[in-house]
């Protein structure tokens, strides 16, 4: 588990570098704000991206330990299927271990899915963390409510989305939608202190 905050946290320290030259383009050589938005985009989604990533990993890890017995098995771990390949290639091969063909199912299982919204990390973690209250209790050790904890975060994985999938234009003016440092300063740091709590909740 570690590892992969580990990894998260270099993920993050690339988010910062990206900021440290977005304020050297902007406040050294003045470079007009068409030329460095672009900067602030990438931040916003290579942080949501590094907080998948975590989760991803998380659940693997996870995953795996269940099924070694390392940890507690859930109800949405016990229901989770394994295709008769992954079955018989475990049951049949002396090498690689048995816990190696089901990662490759795991692995297989979630590589098209994203786990960013409120809905698909509870989701996610359910593979892994036995907690019915996920958000309340992420919430409480946030020093916040579950519904401003969530809610902040659909905002967040929204505006990702329109700057992914609809380059960032408002679908009625087909202007693009402005963004500032001062909400870069916002999302970042609330992205890495919301995986760190996950991380911590589910190690």
């Amino acid at each position: 588990m570690q590892r992969a905050f580990d990894q998260f946290k270099n993920s993050i320290k690339y988010v910062k570098e990206l900021d440290v030259l977005y304020n050297y383009l902007k406040n050294d050589l003045h470079l007009p704000d068409d030329l460095t938005d672009f900067l602030l985009r990438a931040e916003w989604i290579y942080a949501v991206s590094a907080m998948d990533k975590l989760i991803h990993e998380l659940v693997r890890i996870g995953m795996i330990e269940a099924f070694q017995g390392r940890r507690i098995r859930t109800g949405k771990f016990l229901s989770f299927g394994v295709t008769a390949k992954t079955l018989t290639s475990s049951l049949s091969a002396a090498e690689p271990p048995p816990e190696y063909w089901f990662e490759q199912e795991v692995i297989e299982k979630h590589k098209t899915l994203s786990f960013q919204t409120p809905e698909k990390i509870a989701e996610a973690l359910s593979l892994i963390w036995d907690e019915p209250h996920k958000w309340q209790r992420l919430a409480a050790s946030a020093g916040t409510t579950q519904a401003d904890l969530t809610a902040q975060l659909k905002v967040i994985i929204s505006r990702r989305n329109q700057m992914v999938h609809e380059a960032d234009l408002d679908l009625l003016s087909g202007i693009r939608n402005s963004i500032d440092k001062a909400g870069i300063d916002e999302v970042v740091p609330f992205i890495e202190k919301l995986s760190e709590k996950i991380f911590r909740a589910c190690s």
